[in-house]
C-alpha cells in the first residue's frame, strides 16, 4: 500500500466529511418528506415527525390514487417532459453543431448572439402577446415550443463537439457525406454523455415547470402535475385554516396530500438519474482537463 503523508491524510478526511455532509443535507429533506407522506395523519398535522415516520397510514396514497385528476396531469406532465425533451435536445445539437465547426462563417457572430440571449430575455407579456398570436394559447406546444432550446446548453453542447478529433470530419467530407449525415451518423453516437446532460436536464427542467402552464394552459385537461400540486398546496391552506370541527380527520389527511404529490412527483426523476449518472458525470467535466 501506497505512503500517504499527513497531508494528504487530513485532506481525504476532510474531503470525505465534506462529501458526508452534503449528502446528509440532500438526503434529509426526501427521508422527510416520504417519512411525512407515511406517518398516521396525527403526527403529520402535530408536526412530530423530524426523520423517521411516525406510526403508518397509507390513507392520503388511497386518495392520490383515487384521484382522476392526478393520473390526467401526471400524464400531462409525461407528454411535456417527453415531447419537450426530444424537441429540446433536438433543436440544441442542430445549434451546437454548425458552432462547433470552424470553417462556419457565422459561427462568431451566432455565438455572441446566444451568448447575449442568457442575459437579455422576453418578459411575460411579450411572450404571452407572442404565443397567442402564434395560435399556440391553451394547446401543448404552448409549453413545448418557447423552452425549445437554452443558450447556456447550446454553448456546453458546442464545447463537447468541438473536442470531436477534425479528421473524422474531414475524412466523412472525402467520402462524399453531407452535413446532417455527418451530424447523425458521426456526432450523435460519440455525444452520447452531452446528450445524457441535456437530456437530463431538460427532463428535469420540464418536470418541474409550472408557470408556464399557469399563464397559458387554463384548460384543466391540459395542465401538468406540478400545476396540480400547487393547487393542493393552496386548497390545504383553505382547509386547514377554517376550522370547521366536523372535518379534522379529513383535514389532517389532506395536510398529508401534499407530502404524498411530491413523492410521487419525485419518483420519475429519481428512477432515470441512476441510469444516466455515469454519462452525466462524464459531460459536466467537458472542458475542465485540457493537454
Amino acid at each position: 500500500m501506497k505512503y500517504m503523508k499527513l497531508e494528504d491524510r487530513l485532506l481525504q478526511a476532510v474531503t470525505y466529511l465534506i462529501c458526508f455532509l452534503a449528502a446528509c443535507i440532500t438526503a434529509y429533506p426526501l427521508i422527510y418528506i416520504f417519512s411525512m407522506s407515511i406517518s398516521r395523519p396525527e403526527a403529520v398535522v402535530a408536526n412530530s415527525v423530524t426523520l423517521l415516520p411516525k406510526g403508518f397510514s397509507l390513507q392520503a396514497y388511497e386518495l392520490v390514487f383515487r384521484s382522476k385528476d392526478i393520473w390526467l396531469s401526471y400524464w400531462n406532465t409525461v407528454v411535456y417532459a417527453v415531447g419537450g425533451t426530444a424537441v429540446s435536445v433536438l433543436l440544441t445539437m442542430l445549434a451546437a453543431y454548425p458552432l462547433s465547426r470552424r470553417h462556419f462563417f457565422l459561427r462568431r457572430p451566432l455565438s455572441l448572439f446566444f451568448s447575449i440571449s442568457m442575459f437579455f430575455t422576453g418578459t411575460l407579456v411579450p411572450m404571452y402577446l407572442l404565443i397567442n398570436r402564434l395560435g399556440l394559447y391553451n394547446t401543448r406546444m404552448a409549453i413545448i415550443l418557447p423552452t425549445g432550446a437554452a443558450a447556456y446548453y447550446i454553448i456546453m453542447a458546442r464545447t463537447f463537439l468541438s473536442t470531436i478529433p477534425d479528421s473524422l470530419y474531414e475524412s466523412a467530407k472525402i467520402d462524399g457525406a453531407g452535413e446532417f449525415t455527418i451530424l447523425w451518423r458521426i456526432f450523435v453516437p460519440l455525444s452520447k454523455p452531452i446528450m445524457a446532460v441535456l437530456i437530463l436536464y431538460y427532463a428535469v427542467q420540464q418536470w418541474n415547470s409550472y408557470f408556464n402552464a399557469m399563464v397559458y394552459l387554463p384548460d384543466k385537461n391540459l395542465q401538468p402535475l406540478q400545476l396540480y400540486l400547487m393547487k393542493v398546496l393552496i386548497n390545504n391552506e383553505s382547509a386547514t385554516s377554517g376550522g370547521v370541527g366536523g372535518a379534522v380527520s379529513m383535514s389532517m389527511i389532506s395536510l398529508q396530500l401534499k407530502y404524498v404529490v411530491i413523492v410521487v412527483a419525485l419518483i420519475p426523476i429519481l428512477c432515470v438519474y441512476p441510469f444516466l449518472q455515469k454519462y452525466f458525470t462524464k459531460g459536466m467535466m467537458i472542458g475542465a482537463v485540457k493537454e
